[in-house]
This record gives C-alpha cells, structure tokens and sequence, in this order.
C-alpha cells in the first residue's frame, strides 16, 4: 500500500512539472549567432517594434488527463498560446511576452550581427531616430505535447523511473518578418517562415526543455533573416 501510495504521488508531481516555470531567453546560444567581423556593412540604424500577434486562442489541455485512465497510453495537449496555460508535458508554466520577447531577440541578433550601425528595440516613440524599420506578424507558436503512460495509468512513473520516456513535446513557430525604409518607405526586405522543433523527453533527458526550442527556432530564424537581408542590401548597391 505505502508503494502504491508512493508511486501515484510520483505520477501526481510528473503531471505537475514540479513547479517548474520555464522562461524565454535568447540567444540559445551565443557563439552560433551570425556575426559580420568587419564591422557595420551598413551605416544605418534600425528600430525593432513589438511584433503582431495574429496567433489563434485555441488552448486544449485538458486532455492531458487521459493518461490517467486505465489502458490508455498517452494524454495529450495543445495549445495556440503556450504563455497562457499551466500545464505541460514537464513544466507548469512558460514565462513568455510573444511580442515583445521575439522582438528583442529579432533586435539583439541584428545588433549582434554587425550589419547595420545600430539596432535598438523600441515601441514606437524612437522610430524616428531610424532609418530602417523592422516589423513582425506572429501567426503560430502552437505546442504539442504528450505524456506517455503506458496504458498503466498512476503506475507509468514504474517505467520512467527506469529510463523509459515520459512524454515529447512539440514547438511550431510562423512568422513574417519585413524591413521597411522609413524615409521612402519602401519595402526593401520581407520573408515568411514556418518551423517546428520536436524532442523526446525522460526524467534523464531534456526534463523541463518543453517550450526551448522557441529559443532556438528564433535564433534559426534571425541567422537566415541577416544572412538574407544582406544579399539584399549587396544586391541594392
């Protein structure tokens, strides 16, 4: 009985994340952001304003329970706006300002890159002090996430104990991204993307990584923008 006990107080604290709230935070990592060595290419300052949020308001997590139900092998949920839920596959909570967080993380790559003179994040007030402006529209950060148990209800804890997974998460990411010349205001650069990043998750392995791969994704994404928008900019001399 004190097994069982314990085991369902496991399962239990496993469907909680333990508490655990995960936070945006960019880069991933530092040393693979795209850098020019030779200093701005460009003399000109970009602003960076709050991305557009064109996401959906679809949140299905209750779901996640069916785990929990005896034969059953999997619960599962999904979610439009991650920051706006407490319940994952391995976390409680995702510390996560859509707009403003992939904005700064767009403005800090691009500063980090040495393309242009200056880039700075602004909600609007200091566009004037740019000539360049950079703008984005958000259409998904959806999550997918599933815990796994196995068709053994409270008792799944047995087998993640022993190395088996606990669940998998999934992180999709579209967004539009534009460079507008604020004097003659021409569009000068544009691109769409869509990406997604899955991993597998156990108590050893990439235990509270549910929402990372929003980090990385955005850095992906801001590596190839600058990329891009150079060839642009060569293109235009």
């Amino acid at each position: 009985m004190k097994t069982k006990l314990i085991t369902i107080l496991l399962a239990l604290s496993l469907l909680s994340g333990c508490g655990t709230t995960a936070k945006f935070i960019y880069p991933a990592k530092e040393r693979n952001l795209i850098r020019f060595s030779d200093g701005p290419a460009y003399q000109k300052k970009v602003a960076v304003v709050p991305f557009e949020d064109m996401r959906g308001d679809e949140n299905l997590m209750g779901t996640y329970f069916l785990h929990l139900i005896p034969l059953m092998p999997f619960g599962y949920g999904k979610c439009e706006r991650p920051d706006a839920v407490t319940i994952f596959t391995t976390i409680t909570k995702f510390d996560f300002d859509m707009s403003e967080d992939l904005a700064k993380a767009a403005a800090y790559s691009l500063r980090k890159s040495g393309l242009f003179s200056d880039v700075f994040f602004t909600f609007g007030g200091d566009k004037e002090n740019a000539q360049l402006l950079l703008e984005g529209k958000v259409f998904s950060t959806t999550y997918y996430g599933k815990i796994y148990s196995y068709g053994l209800s409270f008792f799944y804890p047995c087998l993640t104990l022993v190395g088996l997974p606990v669940g998998s998460s999934r992180n999709d990411i579209v967004l539009n991204l534009k460079l507008t010349d604020l004097i003659s205001e021409e569009r000068v650069w544009e691109k769409n993307y869509n990406l997604t990043y899955k991993i597998i998750q156990g108590l050893y392995y990439h235990y509270g990584h549910d929402v990372k791969g929003y980090t990385h994704m955005m850095q992906e994404i801001m590596n190839d923008a600058i990329e891009d928008i150079n060839r642009k900019f060569q293109k235009r001399e």
